[in-house]
């Protein structure tokens, strides 16, 4: 059975204690040895109580799931168009495509950006089927990103 409580204030005695060594001991000898002597039950209260895992977790390593994917796809292809049309003026004044096809390509891009437009207001607000949760990533995608 285990007592978190009795845990926690062991844990804070001796780290207490350790620090009372660490300033008040001279004897640099005593120091080290007394030192190591409390250093062995504050890891072994520690480990037990799960404070390695708890400190090595970083915020990165929980990730929110989306919830409004489809806005943000419709938003990515918005983009998409964007810079599309941009390159096309800038394909066009710089003579690297004919002015008139530059032209007419830029306005369907324009009818289209319209159109993804009207699209992103209907999906606004909507959430993704599953709602936000946040779920603790593996080791293995954690050094794959």
């Amino acid at each position: 059975m285990r007592r978190p409580t009795l845990e926690l204030i062991g844990l804070l005695v001796l780290t207490a204690a350790e620090a009372v060594v660490l300033y008040f001991v001279s004897d640099a000898a005593a120091r080290l040895s007394i030192g190591l002597l409390l250093i062995a039950p504050i890891v072994w209260i520690s480990s037990r109580m799960g404070l390695s895992d708890l400190i090595t977790q970083s915020p990165s390593a929980r990730v929110h799931k989306r919830r409004f994917t489809r806005l943000r796809g419709q938003v990515q292809q918005l983009l998409d168009e964007i810079r599309r049309l941009n390159w096309m003026a800038v394909d066009a004044e710089r003579g690297f495509r004919n002015r008139e096809k530059a032209l007419r390509e830029m306005d369907m891009i324009e009818q289209r950006l319209k159109e993804l437009i009207q699209e992103i207001r209907s999906t606004a607000g909507q959430m993704a089927a599953e709602s936000e949760v946040v779920v603790e990533r593996s080791e293995g995608e954690a050094r794959a990103t």
